[in-house]
C-alpha cells in the first residue's frame, strides 16, 4: 500500500514539474531578459511548488527554465529574491547554486497580492496579464494627486477612502473584479471633484484602463 502511495505521488510530482516547467519556458520565451518578469515567474512557480506541498523545496533543474537554461541567469534572480527574503535557499556543494529552494510566507503575501505583484514585478509586455500591468502605478498616482486636490479635508478623506477601496478591488484577479461597481466609485468621485479641470488626472486614466482590461465596450 505503501509502495503505491509512493508511485502515485510520484506521478503527481513530475506532472507538476513539467507544468510549472512549461510555464516557465513559455514565460521566459516573452519576457527574455527582462529580470522583473523572471523574477515573477519564479515566485509564481516557487507558489505553485509550496501549494502542492509546502515541506518539498524545488531544486534548480525545475526552476531554470524559468531562466531561460541559463544558470547565471537564474542564480543572479534566485539570489536577488532571497535577499529580498521572498525565497529561502538551500546552498549545496556547487555554490553560488542552490540545491533547493521554496517561497517564503512575504514571497506568499505577495504573489496572493495582485496589486503588489504587479507593481513590484509586472509581467512581459506579450503577457496577457500586461494589459492591465500599469494599473497598481495609476492608482499610486491618483492617490497623490488625491492628497493634494484642492477640496476641504472631509472631502478629500473620503476620495482617499475611495481610492483606497479600488486599490483592494484592483487586486483582485480579473474575473473576481466588479468593473461595473468601479466604475459607478470613479463616476461618483468625478461628480466629487467638479469640474473637469479640478479632477484628478489620472482619474480618467484610470477609468480608461479599467475598460481597456475587460472586455466591457465604452460606455
Amino acid at each position: 500500500m505503501t509502495n503505491t502511495r509512493g508511485r502515485v505521488f510520484s506521478f503527481q510530482n513530475s506532472k507538476l514539474h513539467m507544468n510549472i516547467a512549461a510555464v516557465c519556458w513559455y514565460t521566459w520565451r516573452m519576457c527574455n531578459d527582462n529580470p522583473k518578469s523572471i523574477r515573477r515567474t519564479l515566485l509564481l512557480a516557487l507558489y505553485a511548488r509550496y501549494k502542492a506541498d509546502p515541506l518539498e523545496m524545488a531544486g534548480p533543474e525545475l526552476l531554470i527554465a524559468c531562466a531561460g537554461d541559463d544558470r547565471n541567469t537564474l542564480v543572479f534572480n534566485m539570489h536577488y529574491l532571497a535577499d529580498r527574503g521572498l525565497v529561502e535557499m538551500m546552498m549545496g556543494y556547487q555554490p553560488p547554486l542552490f540545491s533547493g529552494a521554496r517561497i517564503t510566507a512575504d514571497g506568499i503575501d505577495l504573489v496572493e497580492n495582485r496589486f503588489q505583484l504587479d507593481l513590484r514585478f509586472p509581467p512581459a509586455p506579450d503577457d496577457p496579464e500586461a494589459a492591465c500591468a500599469e494599473l497598481p502605478a495609476l492608482m499610486a498616482r491618483l492617490a497623490e494627486e488625491v492628497e493634494f486636490c484642492p477640496l476641504d479635508g472631509e472631502l478629500r478623506r473620503a476620495l482617499l477612502r475611495d481610492v483606497a477601496w479600488l486599490q483592494d478591488e484592483a487586486a483582485r484577479s480579473g474575473e473576481k473584479r466588479r468593473l461595473e461597481l468601479m466604475l459607478s466609485v470613479l463616476d461618483s468621485m468625478a461628480a466629487v471633484c467638479g469640474p473637469e479641470e479640478n479632477a484628478p488626472p489620472s482619474l480618467e486614466k484610470v477609468r480608461r484602463m479599467l475598460m481597456a482590461c475587460s472586455s466591457m465596450p465604452p460606455a
